[in-house]
């Protein structure tokens, strides 16, 4: 008896470990902001983002995400500075067409969270660690259970061979990433 009360334990404690969630890209965005001639900051975003999650979000620790971003989706609202982005100079989307991050593992350091995984970005792969942060659980008016994911990482685009052609003066090498994601636990 008291075998299968550990057993059920075990398999309850998995279970909850293995949550999946969907993402809602209607309630999320993935943007980016680089200083541009030292003076001002511009903005942009990424339009077709998709991201598999799993895990329990009371345990965050237990989170793992698959992120794939469409470079060919940069959005910074000037259609021809994005068509400069999706060139060679910058994101090379004819040939990188994707931006992908997988997770290996998250840390809890100081109240808050590291998800820590591989970066490819431009055909250069990085180990990088995201501080976030975890929303929720809330249930919305339609019964489904919410969390959100929110954080921000600094990369250096000279490191990827992101617009090496650019010296900092005229764009800066910082790039800050800023990452707001709305999930629904999978029914």
């Amino acid at each position: 008896m008291k075998t299968n009360i550990v057993l059920a334990s075990i398999l309850a404690a998995a279970a909850a470990q293995a949550q999946t969630w969907s993402f809602d890209a209607a309630h999320s965005n993935v943007g980016f902001a680089i200083k541009h001639l030292a003076v001002s900051t511009t903005r942009g975003e990424f339009d077709k983002v998709d991201v598999k999650l799993t895990g329990d979000a009371s345990k965050p620790t237990t989170l793992q995400a698959d992120v794939t971003i469409q470079s060919t989706s940069v959005n910074t609202k000037n259609d021809k500075r994005d068509e400069h982005l999706r060139g060679a100079d910058f994101f090379d989307v004819a040939k990188y067409p994707a931006i992908t991050f997988k997770s290996d593992k998250v840390e809890a350091k100081g109240g808050k969270y590291l998800m820590h995984g591989t970066l490819n970005l431009h055909g250069i792969t990085k180990k990088v660690a995201i501080p976030f942060e975890v929303s929720g659980p809330a249930v919305d008016p339609w019964k489904n259970t919410k969390i959100g994911l929110e954080g921000t990482l600094t990369i250096e685009r000279q490191d990827y061979g992101i617009g090496g052609s650019f010296p900092a003066a005229v764009l800066g090498n910082d790039v800050k990433i800023e990452i707001s994601a709305e999930f629904a636990q999978a029914k």
